[in-house]
């Protein structure tokens, strides 16, 4: 993978289904140390100085087909200022493709790439992913890029 392990809030060790996402608990890392299912809280900084006022990029990479058409991913982009969120969580977004289903992936919309602006103003990054019972998306990929808004 091209990019920075601190760069990488999902490492796609472990497909993104019911089982992994909210059995398991995998979807709602709390820690900084990356869980069997490839989630990690990322620290983004010593001095809760949050992000460049142009915003960072946050790119999901969905690559395979999901299980069925109808099948549905919620990802939300969270930050927090202690590691483990706890009560201290802010909701930065939703991914979604379609304005029809806001803040949800449907099955028929993947594979896909998503990207979205975020700007923070907390230490700590994370993505909380949940799907419903027998659900399955596959590999998923979720990517921090700090740099991808240039001045002109």
């Amino acid at each position: 993978m091209a990019f920075d392990a601190y760069l990488v809030l999902c490492d796609g060790s472990a497909d993104w289904n019911f089982a992994n996402l909210v059995t398991s608990n995998y979807g709602t890392p709390t820690s900084a140390t990356r869980n069997a299912g490839g989630f990690v809280v990322l620290d983004m900084g010593s001095a809760n100085i949050g992000s460049d006022p142009r915003g960072m990029a946050i790119v999901l990479v969905l690559t395979e087909a999901a299980a069925a058409a109808d099948d549905a991913l919620t990802v939300i982009v969270e930050e927090s200022g202690v590691v483990g969120f706890g009560s201290d969580v802010h909701e930065l977004g939703k991914f979604d493709i379609a304005a029809a289903t806001k803040g949800i992936i449907i099955g028929s919309e993947v594979p896909a790439t998503v990207i979205m602006r975020i700007v923070m103003k907390e230490r700590f990054l994370r993505i909380d992913a949940s799907c419903v019972a027998a659900d399955d998306f596959g590999v998923v990929h979720c990517l921090v890029s700090p740099y991808p808004y240039l001045r002109l």
